[in-house]
């Protein structure tokens, strides 16, 4: 037999196998399946969320208006500015604007290596689930290779990018926290030309450059934002009753429609200017609320300090105002912001009467109570105390700075509440008929912290810092607030247990008869200023 015919044919077909075997790792490794035999690498995402600034400003980006290009105001001066803004009416605002991307650092940027940025330490948030984000990847020349855009959230399951090792990338990740759409880059070939035009949504970008190794290099990205967000609260001081009950055409300003965004030098060009200004988004108010959170606002505009909030319309304890303007409003890209306005009512005390009793338990012919001026009260009676409030147009404050474990009163001979308040959780006498206004109880769990809160009759407040503060507003309604540590702050709070406030008839042309009462349940005290208040001109 003739084997040279079979034998060349076999060599044949062995070193097909071979180059085919050959070009199938090369493919693998191309595609990321593997990269163990080729210089080949495959760039792996991990989006960590998104940064808060430093305190220094060292993480501000460039900004351009019009042609001109400029630096962003930094963090030289301080994240906290305070004003008092008239009111009218014997009524002012005090406003406090909060840098609050100037928090404490958490961690850094990590990346395999270093990224364009220096590595500052940062806040990080995460973002909501399946926000898109796109990564695009350009050479060493400035020139595009590839892109690929995610779903946060979903990135340990796509697929790597496959470049090359030993070369260096920029890598420059995007996204306007939308899970609908990201915008694509005009002019993406070069990197010097590379820009995002007439964003309008809440732009957050990343860039950094990496030198990569063979294998898989992970790519940790933090983006950062670059426009400004504000969110404002509204609140009224303790002291000032009722609540608000309309707000109306809240709007920011200056603010542009939109900006373009340069990739390789991150510098803002901003476009036409938004008129209309940038609405503050409250909830519901229903029958009125005491305190009014917004959603952030979004403001498109380079650094200044002369911005504005006006107030189209506000109703609050039962007046209403128009066009009031917060001014001095700072607006700094990339910075998030808590503006605070609480609303305060300028009053004078037109009487101020002291209550000071502390009686211990004693025992008397079998009986346990107190001796109160020579005279024994059981446990289960009652005490009192009355004051007179002459021509208190703004209503009646009782500041409690101590108390052993329940009261009540009644104005003008109708109850404060329609049981006694009992503020321990085991009294002898009454139950427990009050907590705050977040679910947290005394001698019992702060759903705020989850620390405890102790008991109220070991606790103590000052006067500027009561422990309790009841206020009754000029038309007889209730508001009470308390402390959930000795001199802290206060807090509002509601009644339980089938206990409810009633309404008084409050006279604001003549005296009004104020009586505070207390059930004797062992141990009983009370400390406190109640003081009538008349509404004055505020300086």
């Amino acid at each position: 037999m003739n084997l040279k015919p079979y034998l060349n044919l076999k060599n044949i077909l062995i070193l097909t196998c071979i180059v085919l075997t050959g070009s199938g790792l090369y493919s693998c490794q191309k595609s990321g399946e593997t990269t163990a035999l080729t210089g080949e690498t495959v760039v792996k995402i991990n989006l960590q969320g998104v940064a808060g600034f430093d305190e220094d400003g060292s993480n501000t980006v460039g900004q351009k208006q019009g042609s001109a290009k400029g630096s962003l105001a930094s963090g030289s001066t301080s994240n906290i500015q305070e004003m008092t803004v008239p009111f009218g009416n014997g009524c002012s605002i005090d406003v406090v604007l909060t840098n609050s991307s100037a928090a404490a650092a958490k961690k850094g940027l990590v990346a395999a290596s270093s990224p364009k940025t220096t590595a500052a330490q940062v806040s990080e948030k995460p973002l909501d689930k399946d926000i898109k984000y796109k990564v695009v990847v350009y050479d060493n020349q400035g020139s595009y290779v590839t892109e690929k855009t995610y779903s946060y959230g979903s990135e340990s399951t796509a697929a790597g990018i496959a470049l090359d090792a030993g070369k260096t990338y920029t890598f420059i990740a995007y996204s306007i926290n939308s899970t609908s759409t990201v915008p694509n880059i005009n002019n993406q070939s070069t990197l010097s030309a590379a820009s995002l035009d007439n964003i309008s949504g809440d732009l957050m970008v990343y860039s950094g450059s990496l030198k990569l190794n063979t294998g898989v290099n992970n790519l940790n990205i933090v983006l950062k934002h670059r426009f400004s967000q504000i969110i404002t609260t509204l609140t009224m001081d303790p002291n000032m009753t009722g609540a608000i009950t309309k707000l109306e055409n809240a709007v920011f300003k200056p603010s542009y429609s939109t900006a373009n965004f340069k990739l390789s030098d991150e510098a803002l060009t901003y476009n036409a200017m938004n008129d209309a200004g940038v609405l503050a988004q409250f909830p519901s108010l229903g029958n009125g609320l005491r305190t009014v959170v917004s959603t952030p606002s979004l403001l498109i505009h380079p650094a200044t300090s002369n911005g504005t909030l006006k107030l189209g319309t506000l109703t609050i304890d039962g007046e209403t105002k128009s066009n009031i303007s917060i001014p001095n409003v700072k607006i700094n890209p990339g910075q998030k912001y808590d503006l605070k306005l609480n609303f305060k009512t300028c009053t004078q005390d037109v009487t101020s009467d002291g209550l000071n009793w502390s009686y211990p338990e004693t025992t008397f012919r079998g009986k346990k109570g107190i001796m109160k001026d020579g005279t024994f009260y059981a446990n289960g009676s009652t005490i009192e105390r009355i004051f007179t409030a002459p021509v208190a147009n703004y209503g009646f404050v009782f500041d409690i700075t101590e108390l052993d474990n329940a009261f009540n009163m009644e104005v003008n001979g109708i109850r404060l509440a329609k049981q006694e308040i009992q503020f321990q959780n085991a009294g002898a006498s009454s139950k427990q008929n009050i907590q705050f206004a977040d679910g947290s109880k005394y001698e019992g769990t702060d759903v705020q912290t989850n620390k405890r809160i102790g008991n109220i009759y070991d606790m103590k407040g000052t006067a500027s810092k009561p422990l309790i503060k009841l206020v009754i507003s000029r038309t007889g309604e209730v508001t009470m607030f308390g402390s959930k540590t000795s001199g802290g702050e206060l807090y509002p709070l509601i009644l339980t247990n089938g206990n409810a406030f009633n309404t008084f008839p409050w006279n604001g042309i003549q005296s009004n008869a104020v009586k505070v009462t207390q059930l004797v349940d062992g141990r009983t005290v009370i400390k406190g200023i109640g003081a009538g208040k008349k509404k004055i001109p505020c300086n």
